[in-house]
């Protein structure tokens, strides 16, 4: 099976990919991780931010400024709309790409797709887990996690479909407000379901 796994900034999607994908036995693929390689020196990307802003979000090296694209981002949602444009369609062709061998070689992988539903990726996969936590939760965690204030952290959660909305078309949730212990008792859970 290819699982996405997705929910709210802050919901704590990382760790319950990693977790399922340890139990499962199976690669885990991020999103985030793959945008991250598109925006290295010269990857398309790279090329895409630099075509449309010029230098804006570049350090001296040539680099993409991470921390400053970041912030820009949560404060200009024209800006977070052109990148995601600029991203988007490569990341899905990876993502397809990457599952495509999978199937082939009668593989499962855990992707995680921070906006899957955003994005309308979600008959991509044939199992989707939600990944939930409580808003302010989510907040606190985004503030430790990014340095951010807690007005840009609900800022971010806010741009995004709610995780209410988001469970509603969910075939699995994790609820990941409380003890990791609790969390993880649910991913075995699910880890259990999946193996079936």
């Amino acid at each position: 099976m290819i699982v996405g796994v997705t929910g709210g900034m802050g919901a704590g999607k990382s760790l319950v990919a990693v977790l399922l994908g340890r139990l499962l036995g199976v690669d885990v693929l991020s999103a985030d991780h793959v945008c991250r390689d598109l925006l290295q020196m010269q990857m398309p990307g790279w090329q895409g931010i630099q075509e449309k802003w010029g230098s804006r979000f570049f350090d001296v090296t040539g680099n993409i400024d991470r921390t400053v694209l970041r912030k820009v981002l949560f404060a200009e949602p024209e800006v977070r709309r052109g990148v995601e444009q600029i991203l988007h369609p490569l990341v899905h062709q990876e993502i397809l790409s990457r599952s495509a061998e999978k199937r082939l070689n009668r593989a499962g992988m855990i992707v995680e797709v921070p906006l899957l539903f955003e994005v309308g990726w979600q008959n991509d996969f044939d199992w989707v887990v939600v990944v939930y936590a409580a808003h302010e939760c989510c907040v606190q965690r985004i503030v430790r996690r990014d340095r951010v204030s807690p007005e840009e952290g609900r800022s971010g959660i806010s741009a995004q479909i709610s995780l209410e909305e988001k469970v509603l078309q969910a075939d699995s949730v994790i609820e990941n407000s409380g003890p990791l212990a609790l969390t993880m008792l649910q991913v075995y859970h699910l880890a259990q379901l999946l193996n079936c």
